[in-house]
């Protein structure tokens, strides 16, 4: 993958990100059939690695094996980080503990602790082992601390100062020195105990006189985030004072390393990516994946609404002659279940993402479930209402629309009130609640909505 000079037409494509288009992925793919190494290398030889790591996600697991098998030699360590966990354990498969051992020195020390972390515990040793010692003491430091902490996110390589220097000697240690992260935006001013006291953004360093003392200029205002604190804290915090790096500190508050805004986007895009993938109760997301895995992985998945069916056929059991007498209470089932189960999604989405903003306190929380609850209500009226025009129009049974109007006020409002109330009290057991709510939720109003529905008929008809 050697320099590539993109021509305005490719320019064009990569800005809509077409660059690995079908016909690419077609003609990888041929190439890979017919058995034609040399034609492969010419096609992939334009890729930068992002678009390496695309074509090897797009592709089925053997051709992905194929390929590998063929670009091994010359495989570039910044391809990895852009493969997503799935692909990336079996690209590991492929091309051996020892050569990713080569490959992993090359990377900033965030994307190959990131790396590290996606394989297996004998994978982590046998890598570790092969490793140079200083990466594999920072390794294992940064493997003592949570998973979901922000040192598992820190690039190691940053910029500091002490607040004494010249403005003149700190450029000259910058343009000098050795072992500087290769993108950065501020550089860190640190007191005797390195620990951070100010700041100095690269464009304010380019404006001061040579002579000026890293301590006149610096910016004392530095939001230094614990080594320990969460991820989702962090993103949060970079939201909230728009920060574009950040300093990490230790137990002692002694700088380790820094965070800056690519990681945290790439957090936002993991987390998002866990949340939708949980919700649908998918853990496996490689739509290449094996048959079988993917079969496997599903089942936990549907396991909730297996039993919720279940209930849910006790439940019309139960009422059985009721329903023998009343054949339009079966039509009406689905839609007290179905309305209220949309009813909760809705709350459901817009009170976790209340959650991760820190929208919702404890000062606010019975407000907003009585906001949410009365929307519940008046949403429930008016559909109730609608239907209840259709039904007598259709049925001319004014009876079942006024048993509808009870039933789908009220499910609709315990949706409400459920899908604000569940997630607030998840969230402060410290679960995640994008996880824990949804399928519980949509099990519990199908229920009670059949429940509700089949009750207040059996009581006045």
């Amino acid at each position: 993958m050697g320099d590539f000079r993109p021509s305005d037409d490719t320019r064009e494509q990569e800005i809509q990100g077409e660059v690995v288009s079908d016909a690419l992925i077609s003609s990888v793919q041929g190439a890979l059939a017919e058995n034609q190494p040399k034609k492969i290398l010419q096609l992939i030889e334009p890729l930068v690695p992002a678009d390496v790591a695309f074509l090897l996600e797009r592709l089925h697991p053997e051709n992905r094996q194929k390929l590998l098998y063929i670009l091994h030699p010359k495989l570039e360590g910044d391809v990895l980080p852009h493969l997503s966990p799935a692909v990336l354990v079996s690209v590991v498969d492929i091309i051996g503990i020892p050569r990713l051992a080569v490959l992993l020195p090359e990377l900033d020390s965030d994307d190959a602790f990131a790396i590290l972390e996606e394989l297996d515990e004998q994978q982590q040793q046998m890598l570790l082992r092969a490793i140079p010692k200083e990466n594999r003491l920072s390794f294992e430091k940064l493997m003592t601390y949570p998973e979901d902490s922000a040192a598992r996110i820190l690039q190691q390589e940053v910029v500091i100062a002490p607040s004494f220097w010249t403005v003149g000697a700190l450029v000259q240690y910058v343009q000098r020195a050795e072992g500087l992260p290769e993108e950065f935006y501020e550089i860190y001013v640190v007191n005797p105990k390195h620990e951070p006291i100010g700041k100095i953004p690269l464009n304010q360093l380019l404006r001061v006189k040579p002579q000026a003392l890293v301590s006149e200029i610096m910016n004392p205002d530095i939001h230094a985030l614990s080594a320990t604190m969460k991820q989702e804290a962090v993103a949060y915090a970079f939201r909230h004072y728009d920060l574009v790096s950040a300093p990490v500190v230790d137990e002692a508050n002694r700088i380790i390393g820094m965070i800056t805004a690519d990681d945290v986007v790439d957090v936002m895009d993991v987390e998002a990516q866990k949340e939708m993938k949980q919700l649908a109760g998918v853990e496996n997301a490689d739509i290449n994946a094996p048959i079988l895995l993917t079969s496997y992985h599903r089942m936990a998945g549907l396991l909730v609404t297996f039993v919720n069916s279940f209930i849910l056929a006790i439940v019309v059991y139960h009422y059985e002659h009721l329903i023998e007498q009343r054949v339009a209470l079966v039509g009406l089932m689905p839609i007290v279940a179905g309305m209220s189960g949309a009813m909760g999604t809705q709350v459901i989405a817009v009170t976790v993402r209340s959650l991760s903003n820190k929208m919702i306190s404890s000062a606010n929380t019975w407000r907003i479930i009585g906001k949410e609850a009365a929307i519940g209500s008046i949403n429930g009226l008016f559909f109730s209402v609608v239907l209840m025009i259709i039904l007598m129009f259709w049925y001319e049974d004014c009876s079942l629309g006024l048993i509808l109007i009870g039933a789908l006020i009220f499910n609709m409002t315990w949706a409400a009130f459920s899908g604000v109330a569940l997630p607030i009290m998840v969230d402060r057991l410290g679960l995640d609640p994008a996880v824990s709510t949804g399928p519980v939720l949509t099990a519990i109003t199908d229920v009670i909505g059949f429940v509700s529905l089949l009750a207040l008929a059996s009581v006045f008809l």
